[in-house]
């Protein structure tokens, strides 16, 4: 019998990221009903994410149209001095992605379109490495996926967030950093039945300016 799925590498540690459009179902019912305006404002979103994503070594599992699941391959090794800068390229890469957010809504007015907001969640933990029979590429599964889906909900339109695996990974080599501000947000609830809550911490650039430059480097992608 043949498999749908193959588990090829075991497990590993890793940060999974998650990027998501806020009420895509409601926009694309209610205030688009071209099929090809549909396409075109779904392509611009996950086109430019995407791009950014690639600058980042980042490696894209999947995307559903109105979101997108990706991880970062060179974040299986524990943190240290000489990976720093691969931990540092989540939060790049994630907020690169907001700072785009008024680039692309420009871009969809041009169109014809709505605005859009999304949510872009990362955390760390052990995934499961598998290939289907229906993809050429990687998939991924395990608990830190899940939840990395799950806390997306949490974070505001047009802001990131990360869950407690990551920030205890990360919150060491990153406390007197001048770039990056972490703040707890909001827990969630792992089980309905129990008490046990998971925090979530949002992250923000602390230097305004640096927005400005992830701009005017991304914005032709758009």
């Amino acid at each position: 019998m043949a498999r749908e799925i193959s588990f090829i590498g075991g497990s590993q540690n890793c940060c999974v990221c998650f990027v998501d459009i806020v009420d895509s179902t409601r926009i694309t019912t209610v205030e688009i009903a071209d099929s090809e305006k549909i396409k075109i404002y779904y392509s611009i979103f996950i086109n430019t994410m995407a791009a950014i994503a690639r600058d980042f070594d980042v490696t894209i599992i999947k995307n559903t149209g109105d979101s997108l699941l990706y991880y970062f391959p060179k974040t299986t090794s524990p943190l240290s001095n000489s990976n720093l800068l691969d931990f540092k390229n989540i939060f790049e890469c994630g907020l690169t992605m907001i700072a785009l957010n008024p680039i692309i809504n420009a871009k969809l007015k041009e169109e014809g379109l709505p605005d859009l907001s999304y949510r872009i969640s990362a955390d760390y933990g052990r995934v499961e490495v598998a290939k289907s029979l229906t993809s050429t590429g990687e998939d991924l599964f395990g608990a830190t996926v899940n939840l990395c889906s799950k806390i997306n909900s949490k974070a505001s339109p047009n802001q990131m967030v990360i869950g407690k695996n990551l920030y205890d990974v990360i919150k060491d080599a990153f406390k007197n950093n001048n770039e990056y501000c972490f703040r707890l947000i909001d827990e969630y609830p792992i089980d309905n039945n129990s008490k046990i809550r998971y925090p979530i911490y949002s992250v923000v650039s602390k230097n305004k300016y640096e927005n400005d430059n992830r701009i005017k480097l991304y914005k032709n992608i758009v």
